[in-house]
């Protein structure tokens, strides 16, 4: 095939899902090659929202720079790009012993099972087709990770709550997919909320828990924390509960 089929908006997805599998340990960084931007926009999202760090370039040339830069753990690799293919893309990558163990799942269209038999003979890891569902996405993302990476120095804890979700390696809160700047104390009190999956801390563990900076400090200032934890939490505001008399849980 020697022309792109431009395929719409709407035609990306199969399924346009509002609620995906959560995956729990997973901070893998992913690099997704393709010169759609509209396509690139909602990769980046859904899978910024299932924990993973995601990176997009809409060539061949972009995705080489930021490979040479910050090798990914995962390359998700349009066929038909518009200065280099895809196939020619991957026999490159896996030629190289710098790159030849990141994974390559290569995004196709239906018409092109050729390239496709083409793309897995030079080392591709696995292909998926346009449109596709997300779910299926994600699902042969984790099976090539695994694949490839039976022990990864990577994984980082997700701790969830529902739309919140976050990364105490990385000290970041997501909510909705959308990041939550904290300060070290409500980070270290959002932590242990969760962590306590639905059991009361009193003030005395949250101001414990909050961190050395907090010593000293009077157990109201927990109060403020929570008050000020509550705002930057926006719609999951509701997430921190009071327990009158006890001190506070996270509604998990």
């Amino acid at each position: 095939m020697n022309s792109k089929s431009r395929l719409g908006k709407t035609a990306f997805f199969v399924d346009r899902p509002k609620h995906l599998p959560k995956i729990e340990y997973m901070s893998y960084a992913v690099l997704v090659v393709d010169d759609q931007p509209d396509l690139l926009d909602l990769l980046e999202l859904s899978l910024q929202q299932q924990g993973y760090r995601v990176r997009t370039a809409l060539s061949g040339q972009e995705a080489l720079r930021q490979i040479e830069n910050e090798p990914p753990d995962l390359i998700l690799l349009d066929i038909l790009l518009g200065d280099i293919s895809g196939i020619q893309l991957t026999a490159r990558l896996k030629n190289s012993e710098k790159t030849a163990a990141i994974p390559i799942i290569l995004l196709t269209a239906k018409d092109t099972e050729t390239d496709i038999i083409v793309g897995l003979s030079v080392g591709a890891d696995d292909y998926i087709t346009k449109p596709f569902s997300m779910q299926v996405l994600l699902a042969r993302m984790e099976a090539v990770l695994r694949r490839s990476r039976p022990s990864p120095s990577n994984v980082q804890e997700i701790l969830t709550a529902g739309s919140v979700r976050l990364f105490p390696a990385g000290r970041q809160v997501f909510v909705e997919g959308k990041p939550v700047e904290l300060t070290p104390a409500e980070f270290n009190i959002l932590t242990e909320l969760i962590r306590a999956a639905g059991a009361v801390r009193s003030r005395e563990e949250l101001l414990k828990a909050a961190g050395p900076s907090q010593a000293g400090e009077n157990e109201r200032i927990v109060d403020v924390h929570i008050a000020a934890l509550r705002k930057k939490l926006g719609l999951a505001r509701n997430l921190v509960k009071t327990v009158h008399g006890r001190g506070y849980r996270a509604s998990v």
